[in-house]
């Protein structure tokens, strides 16, 4: 059952992103034993870096996929599992949720990969959520974790649009902020949180952060 519910899911993947799949990019972060009922769902805004693989071969590498980005990958040239924003991710989940990360479906708002946001295509992000919302059925999460809640361009601002969310807030150190919404996904009570951008803002022993969060969640779910 496992394997007909992935073999779905990619053929769904291929018919909704056939305009894009021939470009570099990546779907899916975590393996695919993550594609199951899980209590995160956690996105990023689009992979980025130098393109290797195409968004077509990554989906069809899928059904294979037992290793996690976050731990099994060299990011920026660094030691895999340990690039500071694969650090931070870790250090979330592992010190702050009490949660496994390995065990949380992860991914991006869009699947095409950039050098940076400036360059990429918002618009996308209308046809990948498409993907996302087949995935988020078999997930069903309790929390949607964003990591990045810029105002214009991330998937927090983008999903919370799309669902009418009211965004509420706790204010960190200078401007960062931790925003949250709670919204209906598939007649679903789901809470959203918006993270600050790991890659900008260290919350590895932050102890401001990590109450914050965990008020937010103590209040919401």
């Amino acid at each position: 059952m496992a394997e007909k519910c992935i073999d779905n899911f990619i053929d769904f993947a291929h018919k909704q992103l056939s305009l894009i799949e021939n470009k570099d990019g990546e779907v899916i972060y975590s393996s695919k034993d993550t594609l199951k009922k899980g209590k995160y769902y956690f996105l990023g805004l689009n992979p980025g870096g130098e393109g290797f693989i195409s968004i077509k071969n990554h989906l069809n590498n899928f059904s294979l996929k037992t290793d996690n980005s976050f731990f099994d990958d060299s990011w920026n040239n660094c030691e895999k599992g340990k690039a500071p924003l694969q650090l931070r991710d870790q250090y979330l989940f592992e010190k702050i949720l009490n949660y496994d990360l390995r065990n949380v479906f992860a991914t991006n708002l869009i699947f095409e990969t950039t050098k940076s946001a400036d360059t990429l295509n918002f618009g996308l992000a209308g046809l990948c959520w498409g993907v996302h919302e087949y995935a988020l059925n078999i997930v069903r999460p309790e929390i949607i974790l964003t990591c990045g809640n810029d105002q214009e361009k991330s998937a927090f601002s983008f999903i919370v649009d799309l669902y009418s969310g009211k965004i509420e807030q706790q204010t960190l150190s200078g401007t960062f902020t931790i925003k949250y919404s709670k919204i209906i996904i598939q007649k679903r009570p789901t809470l959203l949180i918006g993270l600050p951008h790991l890659s900008r803002f260290e919350i590895r022993e932050n102890e401001d952060f990590k109450q914050k969060l965990l008020i937010i969640l103590e209040e919401n779910t």
